[in-house]
């Protein structure tokens, strides 16, 4: 699943406004909203919304674990209190954060841009749909093709060390 960086979102983010997480997590898994309930996610009631999002979570794992067990603690935190559907938003705003705090404005440094050690994906049926970016296929002068960007290597080194094991397995 890659992540569109031409999104309006993300590409008209400035620093000192909010970052929307969650819309740009809802917009990203779209299709699995789509494919559970046929219809958008605005259309939904609150009710459906729940149902389709926590039918997506119990498919998602974060770095190869199931994010229900990863994340189990803050789960069981926010149950406490009650809601189910506020439940199933707070855990979707921390996987967003997670996933797109890179593009956040507001979270860059002198050394660039936020990075976290988890990846996330969702389980297809032994299929793993990763969140990731890639630089979209641009030719730099003379037909010579550019270098990858450094948010592209960043999605592709946490691949390469969630596949190797070597991501944390608990919060």
């Amino acid at each position: 699943m890659n992540i569109d960086v031409t999104s309006p979102l993300i590409k008209y983010a400035e620093k000192g406004k909010p970052f929307n997480y969650e819309k740009l997590f809802l917009n990203s898994v779209a299709d699995y909203i789509f494919e559970y309930k046929n219809a958008e996610y605005e259309k939904l009631t609150d009710k459906d919304k729940s149902i389709s999002l926590a039918r997506i979570i119990k498919k998602m794992e974060v770095n190869g674990i199931p994010v229900q067990e990863f994340f189990r603690s803050d789960i069981d935190e926010w149950n406490e209190k009650g809601d189910s559907f506020r439940t199933v938003l707070n855990l979707v705003n921390l996987m967003a954060e997670d996933i797109f705090c890179c593009f956040d404005p507001n979270k860059r440094t002198e050394q660039g841009f936020k990075r976290v050690n988890r990846l996330y994906a969702v389980n297809n049926n032994g299929t793993l749909d990763y969140f990731m970016y890639s630089d979209p296929d641009k030719k730099g002068l003379f037909g010579k093709k550019k270098d990858p960007s450094p948010m592209h290597l960043y999605f592709e080194d946490l691949r390469d060390r969630c596949e190797r094991g070597l991501l944390p397995r608990k919060k």
